[in-house]
């Protein structure tokens, strides 16, 4: 994917998510899902959450594992901080690489039709 198509995130510290095909493919393959299935945030864990986010950010760091993504939401709520402002950046990543609904498409992942939630591909 090309440069630029990446969100910022502030986790431990600056971290760039950014999904394409093949880190879906893989989060489908760790996770034993279909991601073509629109599926509310409400529907899934945190097994899920963390893989999204692993997922999002082994481009800029291959050595990063799931345990790792777990440590790293962990983290950052201890800091304080809000998982939903997390989900917020996976759904706005999403979206960027072109993973968002069409005009009366179903809607992804934690998002009703007016477009708000968390991320995931529709079908």
């Amino acid at each position: 994917m090309a440069e630029g198509r990446s969100v910022l995130l502030q986790l431990d510290r600056e971290r760039h998510l950014r999904y394409d095909i093949n880190a879906l493919a893989d989060l489908e393959q760790v996770l034993g899902i279909n991601l073509a299935q629109p599926v509310g945030l409400h529907q899934i864990g945190l097994n899920a959450l963390r893989g999204f986010l692993w997922a999002g950010l082994k481009h800029e760091d291959p050595t990063l594992t799931l345990a790792g993504a777990g440590t790293l939401l962990q983290d950052h709520l201890a800091a304080g901080r809000d998982i939903v402002d997390v989900a917020a950046k996976m759904r706005e990543a999403m979206d960027l690489a072109g993973f968002k609904p069409k005009e009366g498409g179903a809607a992804p992942l934690g998002a009703s039709p007016s477009g708000t939630g968390s991320a995931t591909p529709s079908s």
